[in-house]
C-alpha cells in the first residue's frame, strides 16, 4: 500500500493482469503520485492495467489529466488501460469532458477484463 502524495494506493498482480485501488481525492496535488504509481505499475509490464476508482471522493481537471496520462502511458507500454468501480459523479464529469469514450469504463469492480481480451 502506497499513501505518497495525499493519494492511498494499493497495487495487486493476478496473472497479466495489475490491478490499481486509488483512494482519495485526483487533483492537482495527487495526480502527479497517481501517474508516478502508474508507472510503477507498468515496469512490471502487464497485459492488462485496471485501475478501481469506486474509493476515489473527488477529481478535478488535474485528475482527469493524470487519468489520461495513465491511459496514454500504459497504451505506450501495449497494456490495456481499463478504469472500473466508476461512480455515478465521476462518470458524469468523464462524460461531460469527453473522456468516458476514450476511457475503457467498468462500473463494478468485480468486472475484470480477462487479460486476453480484445478492447
Amino acid at each position: 500500500m502506497n499513501g505518497g502524495g495525499g493519494i492511498t494506493s494499493l497495487v495487486l498482480r493476478d496473472g497479466d493482469t495489475v490491478l490499481l485501488g486509488v483512494v482519495g481525492e485526483l487533483d492537482l496535488f495527487t495526480g502527479p503520485a497517481l501517474v508516478t504509481v502508474v508507472t510503477d505499475c507498468l515496469r512490471q509490464r502487464p497485459t492488462c492495467l485496471v485501475m478501481d476508482v469506486s474509493a476515489v471522493s473527488f477529481c478535478d481537471a488535474a485528475g482527469l489529466t493524470a487519468l489520461e496520462a495513465a491511459k496514454d502511458n500504459a497504451a505506450q507500454a501495449g497494456t490495456r488501460f481499463t478504469l472500473t468501480g466508476v461512480q455515478p459523479t465521476l462518470l458524469r464529469i468523464l462524460t461531460v469532458t469527453g473522456l468516458d469514450a476514450t476511457l475503457d469504463l467498468r462500473p463494478h469492480h468485480g468486472q475484470f477484463p480477462s487479460a486476453g481480451a480484445t478492447p
